[in-house]
């Protein structure tokens, strides 16, 4: 039941935000890519959720101003920093996330009104904020360059002497909900309802485990702008306190803060002000990474020898004369950078190494690949990322066993990223490769049993999805159904592979959609109903197209979108199309996705 408050005051500022367009404009142009850009993915890509999103958007509207909108449970994941420390981050349903980034663009520039300073940052994205090893005039003298740096990078007003260093412990984990709404509440023009609303949606994808209380400590890590945008607003007051002191010669990049400074006294007094002031908020300093850098200590710290190397080589040709010769030593350079990790931004340097290595073609990193991405959880994205690009070959196949065979496996991530990059090579269909294949999947099928963690049997989901036959994919997701429909997220993404499943197996796959149909499941329920809709089309439709046969091919045909082929490619009418059979074939080179497309509907 609904106070007047809410049907008299509070519903009319609803309504003003959450209209239905607005909501539809939020999922196409961010929200959508914004959960694409997250660790771990939707096997249906949301395209259900896409497909009908000025109904959806219609609905999340009437629900806010009836009053009955409920969050939904979120997926929660771990990913390990060092030492198998993880972090948990969290992935809200898409419904949630479109509500609370309407939210954001509606208040964001009400916010950043009372930011008191243009030099700090809270995402990437929206400010062009450059990394310390970005200024490009390396020709420059040393001197020359920390002016520079200072300038172009820090945003310092005057040249200074000494650059103080440091970030904040556990941001993310120490903020006080209630510190943090009593700071934002004080921000001038922003409605009481929207506030309430905001923080509800913090407080039910927080991390609550064991049915513990929850302790209103801690923002959900997660990359949805809407959650970065409050804890960058949290420290507006720091930078005011900075600014004044240093006449606004400082950075702040989220929870990272970097001051000029001339005196080491002055350092020593701005960083102490800075560390009382956070405690009054039950904040700390990282201690172990506060430093006071010199031009000396800062052409360390920065790396400049190493990027202006890299700088000098990275355009490399493999047709230039000396290619070898540079392959060489950029493979000495890297191994030596390892011997020394002390350097603030030594992970910076280590990562530009390996994108160089991707820029060169170079396969000297494979033999590196495996100690490196077994002992540098940091690296591990710009590694995946190297594999990806150095494609499916003995060798780089050979590496990934090995990496599976030595690694011990922490968090939810790890597993699924190898899984991903394997689903993502185009592999041809070989003994070799079918062996490859084989000994992989023993692999990640053995991590699972041993772990008993849905995120495994996720893992082995998305490599099944894309290499097994349909038969003895239907037989897996039948023997273990008791397992997956136990969890709401399994449940999901096991629905999206029956995609694949309808025309090879249409009376048991049906059956099993109908059973998703009725387990009342929000969004399993809604996909089931998204397959079944699709195999009964008639013709297909310029938004289908554009979304399965963009103009220009993509490099690589994700999987989640093959399953979304596959749930169009059930209906006869669709599959026997001679436009969309040449299609088809144009825009997929993949041999496996091209061999079950011939198997399943004929195409060939």
């Amino acid at each position: 039941m609904q106070t007047e408050r809410f049907n008299k005051l509070r519903k009319a500022t609803l309504s003003k935000i959450f209209e239905k367009k607005k909501l539809t404009d939020v999922w196409r142009k961010i929200v959508r890519n914004q959960l694409r850009s997250l660790d771990l993915t939707d096997l249906y890509d949301h395209y259900d959720f896409n497909f009908n999103i000025e109904e959806r958007a219609l609905a999340i509207r009437n629900e806010i101003l009836n009053g009955t909108y409920k969050v939904s449970q979120p997926l929660i994941y771990r990913i390990e920093k060092k030492f198998g420390v993880c972090r948990h981050l969290v992935i809200p349903q898409p419904t949630d996330a479109v509500v609370l980034q309407t939210l954001v663009e509606n208040i964001a520039d009400k916010i950043l009104l009372n930011q008191p300073s243009e030099n700090a940052f809270y995402s990437r994205d929206k400010h062009n904020m450059a990394f310390p090893h970005e200024v490009k005039e390396y020709g420059l003298s040393w001197r020359q360059q920390w002016k520079k740096l200072q300038k172009q990078i820090y945003h310092f007003q005057d040249d200074k002497k000494l650059i103080a260093v440091t970030d904040l412990s556990n941001y993310y984990d120490s903020i006080d909900l209630d510190e943090l709404r009593k700071v934002f509440t004080s921000y001038s023009q922003i409605d009481e309802v929207l506030i309430d609303l905001l923080f509800r949606i913090i407080q039910e994808i927080a991390w609550k485990p064991d049915y513990l209380p929850y302790t209103k400590r801690g923002l959900p890590t997660t990359n949805i702008e809407g959650i970065r945008l409050l804890a960058h607003s949290f420290l507006f007051e720091v930078d005011d306190v900075i600014k004044q002191q240093t006449d606004n010669s400082f950075t702040r990049w989220m929870d990272d803060i970097v001051i000029g400074i001339d005196t080491k006294k002055e350092a020593i007094e701005t960083i102490s002000s800075i560390s009382d002031m956070l405690k009054t908020r039950g904040l700390a300093l990282n201690l172990a990474k506060t430093n006071i850098y010199n031009e000396e200590q800062g052409f360390y710290h920065f790396q400049i020898e190493s990027n202006r190397y890299i700088d000098s080589i990275e355009k490399t040709k493999k047709s230039d004369a000396n290619y070898k010769k540079i392959c060489s030593e950029l493979h000495k350079r890297f191994k030596a950078h390892f011997k020394d990790t002390g350097a603030k931004y030594w992970d910076k340097i280590a990562k530009r190494y390996i994108t160089t290595y991707s820029k060169l073609e170079s396969k000297s990193l494979l033999s590196l690949m495996t100690q490196k991405y077994v002992d540098y959880p940091g690296l591990r994205s710009h590694l995946l990322m190297y594999l990806s690009n150095s494609g499916y070959s003995k060798k780089s196949s050979d590496v990934v066993l090995e990496i599976l065979n030595t690694i011990d496996i922490f968090d939810d991530l790890s597993l699924y990223q190898l899984c991903n990059l394997v689903t993502n090579w185009e592999v041809p269909i070989n003994d070799k490769s079918k062996e490859f294949l084989k000994k992989f999947e023993s692999n990640i099928v053995a991590f699972s049993f041993k772990r008993k963690l849905s995120s495994d049997f996720y893992c082995v989901l998305w490599f099944k999805a894309k290499y097994n036959h349909p038969e003895d994919l239907y037989n897996f997701i039948d023997k273990y159904k008791n397992l997956w429909q136990t969890d709401t997220f399994l449940r999901r993404q096991v629905t999206a592979i029956l995609s694949r499943l309808l025309t090879t197996n249409s009376i048991k796959v049906e059956k099993l959609l109908y059973n998703q149909i009725s387990s009342g499941v929000t969004n399993t329920v809604t996909l089931a109903n998204q397959i079944l809709s699709f195999s009964d089309f008639e013709k297909s439709n310029s938004r289908l197209n554009f979304y399965l046969f963009p103009e220009n091919k993509q490099r690589t045909y994700p999987l989640s979108k093959f399953l979304v082929l596959c749930s169009v490619l059930n209906s006869e009418k669709i599959r026997t199309n001679s436009d969309i059979k040449t299609k088809v074939l144009k825009s997929i080179s993949d041999p496996y996705y091209l061999k079950w497309i011939d198997l399943q509907y004929n195409i060939s």
